[in-house]
C-alpha cells in the first residue's frame, strides 16, 4: 500500500511538470502580432511613467513664463540694430508679449520680498517700450494735410504725421532708440525678479 501511495505521489508530479511544461510552450509559441501588442504595452507604459516624473519635477508654468520672457528679452536686445532700423523705416517688428501682473502675482508668496519691486520695475520699463513703440509706428502714418494759399484753390497732400510742422512728434528714430534703452531697463528688473523668484504651489 505504501508503495502503491508513492507510485500515485510520483504520476501527481509527473503530471504537473508536464501540465506545467505544455503551458510554458503555450506561451512561448504564442503568436508574433500579441507579443508585439503585450511590448507595445510595456513600452508606453515606461514612456508614461518617464513623462510623469519629468512632470512632476518640471517649473511651475509661472516661473516658466518669467524666464521664458527673459530670454526673450535678451534675444531682443541682441537684434537691437535691427529693432531699430525696422521702426525707423516704419517696417513690421512684433514685440514680445508682456507679462501679465497676476503672473508675478502668483509666484510673490513664495518669492523674496524684492521680488515684487524688480517685477514693478520691469512692468513700468516695458510700459515705456509700448508707448514708444506706438509713437514711431504713429510717425510714418499717412495723414492728409490740407493747405490754402490766397488765390489758389485748397491744396490737400498727403505726408507722414512726422512730417506734418507742428506735430509735436520726434522723429521714429529717435522713439526707437528710446525704446530699445527701456528694454535694456526692462531686461535688467526681469533678471533681478528671476533672482528673488521662488515657485507657485
Amino acid at each position: 500500500a505504501l508503495l502503491s501511495r508513492e507510485n500515485e505521489r510520483e504520476m501527481t508530479l509527473f503530471a504537473l511538470q508536464l501540465l506545467l511544461g505544455s503551458s510554458a510552450l503555450r506561451l512561448s509559441s504564442a503568436p508574433s502580432s500579441r507579443r508585439t501588442a503585450l511590448l507595445s504595452q510595456a513600452a508606453a507604459a515606461a514612456a508614461a511613467s518617464t513623462a510623469f516624473a519629468h512632470a512632476a519635477w518640471a517649473e511651475p508654468p509661472p516661473a516658466e513664463a518669467v524666464r521664458g520672457h527673459l530670454s526673450e528679452l535678451k534675444a531682443l536686445l541682441a537684434d537691437k540694430e535691427n529693432f531699430v532700423t525696422a521702426l525707423s523705416d516704419g517696417a513690421p517688428y512684433k514685440l514680445p508679449a508682456q507679462i501679465p501682473f497676476t503672473t508675478f502675482q502668483k509666484l510673490e508668496k513664495t518669492s523674496d520680498p524684492e521680488f515684487m519691486e524688480a517685477a514693478i520695475d520691469y512692468a513700468e520699463a516695458y510700459r515705456g517700450v509700448k508707448d514708444l513703440v506706438k509713437l514711431a509706428r504713429l510717425t510714418k502714418q499717412t495723414v492728409a494735410v490740407s493747405t490754402k494759399e490766397p488765390g489758389k484753390p485748397r491744396k490737400e497732400t498727403q505726408v507722414s504725421y512726422g512730417d506734418v510742422p507742428d506735430s509735436g512728434l520726434a522723429t521714429a528714430k529717435e522713439y526707437a532708440e528710446r525704446a530699445a534703452d527701456e528694454i535694456l531697463g526692462a531686461s535688467v528688473a526681469l533678471d533681478a525678479a528671476v533672482k528673488y523668484m521662488g515657485t507657485a504651489k
